[in-house]
This record gives structure tokens, C-alpha cells and sequence, in this order.
């Protein structure tokens, strides 16, 4: 049948995938496996407007954008699950739509959607994407030893902090004179290197703070306790590349005084007020440069509650609208922190997660820093994209982490097109956030790509192992699948050694072609994720300990994967990637810590193989 071709601007509203000439009733090969409406649609005439007269509202309206993302895709979402989920069990997540979607009208919303408030963008109590559940995994503990699931909190929880930042010790009585220049030196490498991860505070309002300080002294106060916690920060952005010395200035003797301050002030003043919510996002900045994640995590769970407690007593008119910029950076750096936190410690929340559809975005007011604002914007989104991930797939009360247990090699198995659904529409929200948002790092290795650009790509790799990871755990834990690999012969390549993994199309054993496919993705983001980690840890930035504890999930994942007949060939060199990211890992695994633990679990995962 002859008919006039045409180019469509949009892609499958399945699978994202794009056709160079289609008419749009041609179904791709991904909706034909799935068994899914493979459906285009038209972009609506008259969508592109005028350009934004200024650089500012162009910044505003791609805020926006993003903004909006979030809540088209949770519609989405909660279309594809299966509908007798959602009758089964009113509770879980599958059966909850987005409140984004009714952003329209809040007041109906409240009303209508007040049981199932916030659940699609909140990382659920008890779910299994942590790294604790995967060292549970029987071929892991045969080898690691059973581990309690509270393991790397224990470990944090015994280190003690070093001696000037215990509060209960007097503070020496001959504190030298502030000397303007050094605090400036401080300041600018603060706003450098730290505040281009999280800009909480404008540089016009902390030359003011800092003025007032230099004017009349360190004071009992929350402005000063700002200012030592910045001077603090900005003695640890000034440390060089792979520096461990004990000697090194990490601006204890700023912090110890900030520490007191704030405790002081959280204990004994009774209002909530924003300063304090500052200084402890502060303090929790510098707890994590430290490698202190359960540290940084306390002062954030003060500030969280204390930012709660401002909107119920009714800040600024108890009209949430109108809350201003200083906020707002303060309850989205809170809210990626522990959100953080709660994907890796099962530890109590503090209220705040819920009030995230109820924020805008921070908006810049000035343009030396609109291009942190996109960043950070950016950063949000993916940590949303991956607490919906979490909530969909790993959540306890979730019907479809029976899966994780399952067999699903046929390809008419009903549990395997559920699972094909869900995880095809949020690879495909994955792909359309790297679409919308105006930063688009590659995926590949970048030696010259500065370290905000690191972290989307490694949150957004993450991400995308998160979504496949379900495939090869069923497939890598099935009967028989996991055994002791003997050492290779002199003509025999190692299982683990392959320096160009294979396609899924070369599998010598039989299995779905579409589940080895989705393996393989998952492979891929692990792989790609520990070769992009070593850069940012050979310094000390607020994601260190994060990214550690991400870096030895994807180990862990490739390790199963080599040890099973299906996957082998698809698995990289272990022993490569491993000395790409150990001796990195070295630099900060101090005896007790959680640095020293996670090298000693990839050299015992190593050592395995030749028992």
C-alpha cells in the first residue's frame, strides 16, 4: 500500500525508541517483545514560542521544564503498572498515582489524595536496593560472612570524631586573631569548589555575614558559627588531590568552635529559625567531606526537623508559595541529602521528604551562579527519578519484589511482561530526563569533565543499574547458577577477564533473548559506574562516602554476574576495575572505617574465585 511518509517529532510513548520514517502503526521491536501499544503522537502546533528576553527567565523557564517532568512521568508511570496490583493491596506503591499530577488543584488534591500523599518520589523503610541487602545474598555471605543489615552504621557509629570536634573538651584559650585576608582566601575557595555542588548561601549575604564578624569578633551566635563552618569548608576544598596527612588543615579549629555553636543553639533555642537550618546543612558539608556519612546525616535530620517545624508554626504567613530563596536552597539540599541517607541507612526520617512536590526549584539571583542553580535542579530530579525506581521495584510491600526470587525464563511469563513494563517506562523517564535538562554529560569516561558533571553521570548510571538489576540477580541466583570458579589454566582466560564484554546475542546458553538484554544494560551502567568513580575519590568532596558504598553495590553485581554461565561472557575484568577504583578507596580506609571494610570485601570477592 502506497501512502506519504513522514518524519513524527516525538518518540514511542512506550519505549522512546525513534523512527526515521514511520507513520506511527508500525510497532518498534521493544513494544513487540513487550507485548505493548507502540503509539506516536504529534507534537501540539504552536509549542515553540518566542525565545525568553533575558538570560534569566530562559534559566526559569528550563526550571520549570524540569519541574513539570517529574509530574507527566509519574502519570505515566502509574498508567503501565498493572491495575489488579493496585486493587490487591491499596497500600503499595504500585497502586499510588503522583500528587504532581494534580498539582493544578491543591485543595482537591489534599483532599482527594491525602492517604496515598507522596509515596512515588519517597525512598520507602525497608526496601532491598541497599548495599547491606546485597551483602545478604547467599553466594555473598559465603564468602563475607553473614552481616547484620546495620553493619556499615555500626561502623560509623563506634569512630570517634576527632578530639577538637568533641564538644564536652574545653576550647583552648589562646585563639589567634581573625586576619581578614585568610578568611577571604577561605571564602573564595568555598564558593569555588563547594558551594558549586550546593550554592546554599549567596556570595552577597555571606560577605555580610563575614564583614560583621571581622567587625566585631567571634560571638555566641548562629552568623558566626555560618562563618567558621564556610572558613572550615574552604580549609578542605584547599587540600590537594590524593592528600591524606594527618597534618593537613582541614579547619578543625573553625569547626570546633561552629560544632558548640550550633549544638548550643539547637538544644537550648525553642523557635525554629533559618540560621540554625543553615548551620547545620553546613556542619553536615563538613561531616561528609570527612567521610562521616551517619555524622552528616544526624545534622541533617536537625535541620530537616527544624525546617518542618517552620512551615507548621506558619512561616511567612504559613503561605508555602511564598517562602523565599534562602528556603528553598536550604529544603532541597536537606531533602537530597536524606533521601541519601535513607536509600543506604535504615534510620528514622525527619519529616521532610513529603513536602517535596509542595517546593519550586531554586531560582537564581545572580547570574554568576545560574549555572549551579541547573545543576542542582538536575541533581534533584535524578534523586527523584531514583527514589521512584526504589519505590517501584525494591519496595517491601511491593507485589512485584517477589520477582527478585522468581524464575522468569520463559518469555510468555506473566511476572516477566509485568516486570518488562515497569522497567521499560522508567528507563524510558531515565532517558527523557538526560533529554530535558540542559546538562547532557556523556556516559562515557571523561578526563576533562569537572565534578558536577561526575555526579549526574554517576547518579544517573545508578540509576539505570537500579532499574535492570532485577534481571540479574534472577537470573545470576537461580539453582545452580553460582559456583567457586578454579584458577584459569596458562591457556585459559579467566571467567572475570573479559576485556570487551560480549553482546547478549553471543550467550552460549539458552535464555530470553530480552531478559539477557536487560542484563547486559545492567552490566554496562556497573562497569561505566566504577570506571567514572575514581576521580572523585581521590579528594575529599560531600559525596565520598557515598559513592564508595555505590561503587561496591555495582562490584558486587558484576561479581554475581560472573559467576553465572549466562552472564559470564558479558562480565568485564574484575581485576581491572578493581584496581581502577581499590588503591582510590585506600587513600581514606583509616583502621575501623567503613573505607577500610569496603576494600577488605572486594579483596576477599577477588580472592574467592581461587579457593
Amino acid at each position: 500500500m502506497n501512502y506519504t511518509r513522514k518524519r513524527l517529532p516525538l518518540a514511542c510513548d512506550f519505549c522512546r525508541h525513534r523512527k526515521r520514517r514511520c507513520d506511527g502503526r508500525s510497532p518498534c521491536a521493544t513494544c513487540k517483545d513487550s507485548q505493548a501499544p507502540c503509539i506516536y503522537k504529534e507534537l501540539p502546533t504552536g509549542r515553540t514560542g518566542s525565545p525568553p528576553s533575558s538570560y534569566g527567565a530562559a534559566i526559569v523557564e528550563r526550571l520549570s521544564q524540569i519541574e513539570a517532568l517529574l509530574g507527566k512521568q509519574g502519570q505515566r508511570l502509574s498508567e503501565v503498572l498493572p491495575q489488579d496490583n493496585a486493587s490487591t493491596k491499596d497500600s503499595s506503591l504500585l497502586s499510588r498515582t503522583c500528587p504532581w499530577a494534580h498539582r493544578v488543584s491543591p485543595a482537591s488534591w489534599l483532599e482527594e489524595n491525602h492517604a496515598r500523599l507522596e509515596t512515588q518520589f519517597l525512598v520507602p523503610s525497608g526496601h532491598s536496593a541497599t548495599l547491606c541487602w546485597l551483602l545478604s545474598l547467599q553466594p555473598i555471605q559465603t564468602i563475607l560472612g553473614d552481616l547484620p543489615r546495620s553493619y556499615f552504621y555500626g561502623l560509623e557509629e563506634k569512630i570517634a570524631l576527632p578530639l577538637p570536634l568533641n564538644i564536652f573538651q574545653p576550647l583552648p584559650g589562646d585563639w589567634s586573631p581573625l586576619k581578614a585576608d585568610r578568611l577571604q582566601e577561605l571564602a573564595d575557595a568555598y564558593f569555588k569548589n563547594t558551594s558549586s555542588h550546593f550554592p546554599l548561601l549567596t556570595r552577597q549575604h555571606y560577605e555580610k555575614l563575614q564583614e560583621r564578624l571581622l567587625k566585631h569578633g567571634p560571638q555566641q551566635d548562629l552568623e558566626t558559627a555560618i562563618c567558621f563552618s564556610v572558613c572550615s569548608l574552604g580549609c578542605v576544598a584547599s587540600q590537594s588531590e590524593n592528600s591524606t596527612d594527618p597534618q593537613d588543615d582541614l579547619g578543625l579549629k573553625y569547626f570546633a568552635v561552629s560544632l558548640r555553636i550550633i549544638m548550643a543553639k539547637l538544644i537550648m533555642n525553642f523557635t525554629p529559625s533559618l540560621p540554625l537550618c543553615q548551620a547545620l546543612v553546613l556542619a553536615a558539608l563538613y561531616f561528609d567531606c570527612l567521610g562521616r556519612p551517619l555524622h552528616a546525616w544526624k545534622m541533617i535530620h536537625y535541620a530537616g526537623q527544624q525546617f518542618v517545624q517552620m512551615i507548621n508554626l506558619g512561616v511567612d504567613s504559613g503561605d508555602i508559595d511564598c517562602i523565599d530563596e534562602n528556603h528553598i536552597r536550604v529544603f532541597w539540599y536537606c531533602f537530597i541529602k536524606e533521601c541519601d541517607g535513607a536509600a543506604e541507612f535504615n534510620v528514622e526520617r525527619n519529616g521532610i521528604e513529603p513536602l517535596g512536590d509542595k517546593m519550586r526549584l531554586p531560582q537564581s539571583t545572580d547570574i554568576s551562579e545560574a549555572e549551579d542553580l541547573i545543576y542542582l535542579a538536575a541533581e534533584m530530579t535524578i534523586r527523584r527519578l531514583t527514589n521512584r525506581i526504589i519505590g517501584s521495584l525494591y519496595s517491601p510491600d511491593n507485589v512485584n519484589t517477589g520477582l527478585l526470587t522468581g524464575s522468569f525464563s520463559a518469555p510468555g511469563c506473566k511476572n516477566l511482561k509485568q516486570l518488562l513494563a515497569l522497567t521499560s517506562e522508567l528507563n524510558r523517564q531515565l532517558e527523557q530526563y538526560y533529554t530535558t535538562i540542559p546538562i547532557n554529560p556523556s556516559l562515557a569516561v571523561d578526563p576533562t569533565s569537572n565534578d558536577k558533571r561526575r555526579i549526574l553521570k554517576l547518579r544517573s548510571l545508578y540509576a539505570r543499574h537500579l532499574i535492570y538489576r532485577p534481571f540479574v540477580l534472577c537470573v545470576a541466583l537461580q539453582p545452580g547458577q553460582q559456583r567457586e570458579e578454579s584458577p584459569p589454566s596458562d591457556n585459559q582466560a579467566s571467567p572475570s577477564r573479559s576485556p570487551t564484554p560480549k553482546s547478549p546475542q553471543s550467550s552460549p546458553f539458552p535464555m530470553a533473548r530480552i531478559i539477557l538484554e536487560k542484563c547486559y544494560a545492567c552490566i554496562q551502567s556497573c562497569e561505566a559506574f566504577i570506571l567514572n568513580v575514581p576521580d572523585l575519590l581521590v579528594k575529599r568532596t560531600p559525596y565520598l562516602w557515598t559513592v564508595s558504598q555505590s561503587c561496591l553495590a555495582s562490584f558486587i553485581v558484576l561479581f554475581l554476574a560472573s559467576r553465572s554461565p549466562h552472564l559470564r561472557h558479558m562480565t568485564p575484568d574484575l581485576d581491572m576495575l578493581a584496581g581502577a577504583f581499590g588503591p582510590k578507596l585506600q587513600l581514606w580506609a583509616t583502621p575501623g572505617s567503613s573505607f577500610e571494610a569496603l576494600l577488605n570485601m572486594v579483596k576477599s570477592l577477588l580472592s574467592s574465585r581461587h579457593v
